[in-house]
């Protein structure tokens, strides 16, 4: 009795295994199986020795000692997919899983022996998302890939009594957790306000999963994450505070009302880094400690989980005005769920009626009555949260509105993380964004070796695009895939048709897929960030000065090589490279008359050949300004014939694709002398098609 008495107490220093609720091994079933635990305990005991390297003192905590290397006696006999499966990994496994597998430890404490012993066969106990226990019922375990009866027996109240008592006191909302840990424990309770059932939810700081948002949170602005419960909010959050914290090295404050960003227990957990937490005493307190926090500790963020009430987004809103970085999480499936919701309205700049005047109304092409953002709103930019792995990021929060608002479909990007491993605890993610981060030139070098990226990416879109040297494009064995943005991709698809090109280039709301984008200056203005999307996927961008079909149709011969890129200005803008469409300013200023004829061109073409197909001739013009005509006419691709006489010329438009260089007209008669003085106007442009000047409508 003496051995097993010390055999007992080597027990209780190492896995703290001193529990009053714990089953005690009889001194019967000891001598029974004494040489098998004997065995066992002492290869445990000397893998633990071997990888720390020492044996720790008597007198540290109990929760320090703790190691997932060390199994228990219950353990040391049973097979399958144990506890010892998940602590055992090869010598690679890092420092940081076993802290994640030691935090899956404490959490199966709170389930009774019986349960514990079926979770323990199941094959994703690694992958544990929480237990549920209501008193009379089976206990459920739900994993990602669905529910799992536990046991067959139902709770029973002493069941719930033992997990109670692992954990400390439940507050005000009914939650509670266990110490020096990032589990929630959730209680249901009966009118008498005893507890009958449990929610218990594995807590996991997840090292890695903000990195699809580090562009966000290193730009300074307030993000708000959206996103249904169990999608990896607070998670998130988390991983945001400690990369502001440690990375970022920002005073960082959290404001954690039910323990769950930091952990229960007054020393928060190392999930969150250098970062500090204020606890809120009561739930209905957390208004006050929010301003508390920027008044008394004058932090640059303030991080916030779950935005619920009208005080609370109020005070949201009174933190981002004072100059503090915020970010918070909101229940909600859609940024159009928080404009719906009348608690949370502020959070988006706050939604009024407003009664249009009867000309507004008119100009606007609405009704009298709609609907408009208040002011502006308190985050700069909001994450959608589809799932742990995928999200949509809208950069400007006040446009999404706005356009929600107007009926419209808002533009946001799509990003996703992919796992390369097959445990998403033991795996690093290589991450698919759109979105990158816009560094900034520090000296010549870091331009240099920039300016060649760009270049090889331009290198890479004109070698797998066959420049010829003829007018048209050859047969491709694949089309030219084009993104759009902000763009109708209707009215770049017509103006390839008219142009018999639309076997040649196709567009795609794929970035990834995209051979090139395609995008107005005035949107490259206000969305500069679509640069680096464009260095991330090492893409051009051809930027248009207008949506007209004159541009596009100069953009479409770029982008297929039909025109070289050396009548177009390359501006090398944070990494990304515009190639400006610009216009082929004459070199004299047209007279009215020419720009009149012009303008009849234009509009015959845009108006009614292109939309309709149908023919039209035009005024009788003066051989000059015919000609000026007829070059309009070719740089659309169509063809044009003389309809008039020698001494009245006058033009005539079909809706049929041009075939030669020498149109008909040409062919016709008429006076060839006078492309000279047309080149003489327009600097001997061949191919432009943006010269004409655009009059007021």
């Amino acid at each position: 009795m003496k051995a097993l008495n010390s055999h007992f107490e080597l027990i209780d220093i190492h896995s703290s295994w001193n529990s009053a609720n714990q089953i005690p091994i009889s001194t019967f079933a000891y001598i029974r199986s004494s040489s098998l635990v004997s065995s066992t305990f002492s290869a445990a005991f000397r893998r633990t020795c071997r990888g720390r390297g020492r044996i720790s003192s008597s007198s540290t905590p109990a929760s320090s000692i703790r190691s997932p290397e060390i199994r228990r006696p219950r353990d040391w006999s049973r097979d399958g997919n144990g506890l010892s499966s998940v602590s055992f990994n090869s010598a690679s496994t890092s420092s940081y899983r076993d802290e994640v597998v030691s935090d899956l430890d404490l959490f199966l404490e709170l389930v009774p022996l019986r349960m514990r012993n079926e979770l323990f066969r199941h094959q994703e106990i690694r992958e544990l998302i929480e237990v549920v226990m209501d008193l009379g019922r089976k206990p459920l375990a739900r994993f990602p890939s669905g529910d799992w009866v536990i046991s067959e027996q139902a709770v029973k109240l002493e069941d719930l009594h033992h997990a109670i008592s692992k954990v400390g006191e439940f507050s005000d909302d009914n939650r509670s957790g266990i110490n020096h840990s990032l589990h929630r424990i959730s209680a249901i309770r009966n009118r008498k306000l005893q507890i009958i059932g449990l929610t218990c939810r594995v807590g996991r700081a997840v090292s890695g999963s903000a990195e699809i948002m580090r562009d966000l949170v290193e730009g300074g602005g307030s993000i708000l994450v959206i996103g249904p419960p169990g999608v990896g909010k607070t998670t998130l959050i988390r991983e945001i505070a400690r990369m502001l914290a440690d990375d970022q090295n920002k005073r960082v404050v959290i404001v954690d009302t039910s323990n769950e960003i930091g952990g229960d227990g007054d020393v928060p957990h190392t999930g969150i880094g250098r970062a500090r937490r204020m606890q809120v005493p009561n739930v209905h307190m957390q208004h006050n400690v929010m301003i508390e926090a920027v008044e008394n500790h004058m932090p640059q963020t303030i991080i916030i989980d779950e935005i619920g009430t009208e005080l609370e987004a109020l005070a949201a809103s009174t933190i981002a005005q004072r100059g503090v970085q915020l970010v918070a999480t909101a229940h909600g499936v859609t940024i159009e769920s928080i404009i719906k919701n009348p608690s949370l309205q502020i959070l988006v700049g706050g939604i009024e009626s407003v009664t249009l005047g009867d000309e507004e109304a008119r100009k606007r092409k609405v009704q009298k009555t709609i609907l408009e953002r208040k002011g502006p709103p308190t985050f700069t930019c909001a994450v959608e949260m589809i799932s742990k792995t995928e999200c949509r990021v809208h950069h400007r929060l006040e446009a999404t509105v706005d356009a929600l608002l107007a009926g419209k479909s808002p533009l946001f990007e799509l990003r996703r993380i992919e796992d390369e491993a097959s445990n998403s605890l033991k795996s690093s993610s290589s991450i698919q964004k759109d979105l990158v981060e816009d560094s900034n030139l520090t000296n010549s070098q870091d331009e240099k070796v920039e300016t060649e990226s760009v270049g090889e990416s331009i290198n890479y879109f004109r070698k797998s695009r066959k420049m010829g040297n003829d007018r048209y494009v050859n047969k491709r064995s694949s089309r030219v895939l084009v993104y759009t943005f902000k763009i109708q991709e209707a009215d770049l698809t017509q103006v390839a048709a008219v142009m018999g090109l639309d076997d040649e280039i196709d567009v795609t709301n794929d970035i990834g897929a995209a051979d090139c984008i395609l995008a107005s200056s005035s949107e490259m203005k206000q969305n500069p960030w679509i640069r680096g999307i464009a260095k991330f996927h090492q893409l051009p961008i051809f930027v248009i000065k207008s949506n007209t079909m004159a541009q596009m149709v100069k953009a479409i011969r770029m982008i297929l090589g039909m025109d070289s890129f050396g009548s177009t200005t390359k501006q090398l803008v944070k990494d990304s490279l515009d190639i400006e469409i610009e216009d082929d300013a004459p070199k004299s200023k047209p007279s009215l008359e020419e720009i009149d004829a012009l303008e009849e061109v234009r509009l015959a073409i845009e108006y009614i050949v292109i939309p309709g197909g149908e023919p039209v001739e035009l005024l009788p013009r003066r051989s000059e300004i015919v000609a000026l005509q007829l070059e309009l006419v070719e740089s659309y691709q169509l063809t044009a014939e003389n309809s008039g006489t020698e001494l009245s010329p006058r033009l005539q438009i079909l809706p049929q694709k041009l075939t030669k260089k020498t149109s008909k007209f040409s062919k016709s008669g008429s006076s060839s002398p006078k492309d000279t003085s047309f080149k003489s106007l327009t600097g001997g442009g061949a191919t432009g098609v943006s010269r004409l000047p655009i009059l007021p409508e």
